[in-house]
């Protein structure tokens, strides 16, 4: 068991991104409809209703241990990814700045 502290900031930015998290969940929840989501999970409404009891601390989690969640439509990129394309979208904008400029 690890008994490194954790700043008071670090637990704050946790703890606003696990209740971002939960609202977002949520937020799906109440659009998909609590009656289809158990359905869909093969289980009685009255379990999915417990189950939001304890989300909060799995929402908790999931920000401590550095994941979000994404719809299923959502395409995901990596930091490193992003920079990669805002360079190439730099460069794009660059030669189409001199390409304007020579006419």
């Amino acid at each position: 068991m690890s008994t490194d502290t954790v700043s008071p900031d670090l637990v704050e930015s946790t703890r606003k991104t696990g209740a971002r998290i939960l609202s977002e969940v949520l937020q799906r929840l109440a659009y998909v409809g609590q009656e289809r989501a158990a359905g869909c999970m093969g289980v009685d409404p009255s379990t999915v209703s417990r189950a939001k009891a304890s989300l909060e601390q799995a929402c908790q989690l999931m920000a401590a241990i550095g994941l979000q969640v994404a719809a299923s439509d959502s395409v995901v990129i990596s930091q490193k990814e992003l920079s990669g394309l805002k360079y190439l979208a730099a460069r794009y904008l660059e030669a189409d700045i001199q390409r304007e400029i020579r006419q």
